[in-house]
């Protein structure tokens, strides 16, 4: 899992200095919810800006973010090119902490914290489905990165 994160975070933030696609916001995002399918996805944030294939299965597509900022781009994960299974949000700065922060206040609970780096557990506000967040930083990017629960269980063994 720490495999994907590392090579889906790269690039990711390539994707998001390329290119001039136009921008979604961040309330058309939060429509988004894991399990969907990936044409319901599509149908709500249009077309991706990217998309790259991961590893066993994976591919995500690379959304860049307007009017969200520090918030800069998101990625939806799919397994098989089927359903969401994890997504993405990419902020400029170093706000890791304040992102666990937040959401713990939301309801997760930090199940292991290294050298700034997160994982939680929490639900989606608006399923109910059990999530897993693994929250890092890298050269003054964070991610945050929520996973399906039985997802991320099966894929981080």
């Amino acid at each position: 899992m720490k495999q994907i994160i590392t090579i889906f975070s790269g690039i990711l933030l390539v994707a998001m200095l390329a290119g001039t696609a136009l921008a979604i916001d961040i309330n058309t995002l939060d429509q988004v919810s894991v399990l969907m399918p990936q044409s319901q996805v599509r149908s709500l944030l249009g077309s991706p800006d990217d998309v790259i294939e991961l590893e066993r299965g994976l591919t995500a597509d690379i959304y860049k973010v307007s009017k969200a900022e520090p918030m800069i781009g998101a990625g939806c994960i799919y397994q098989d090119k089927r359903h969401l299974v994890g997504q993405a949000f990419i902020f400029q700065g170093t706000v890791n902490r304040e992102a666990a922060e937040r959401l713990v206040q939301n309801g997760y609970s930090v199940t292991e914290e290294s050298g700034g780096v997160f994982r939680l557990a929490g639900k989606d506000d608006d399923t109910g489905q059990p999530l897993v967040a693994r929250i890092t930083l890298d050269n003054g990017v964070t991610v945050i990165m929520t996973f399906e629960k039985g997802f991320y269980d099966r894929w981080d063994k």
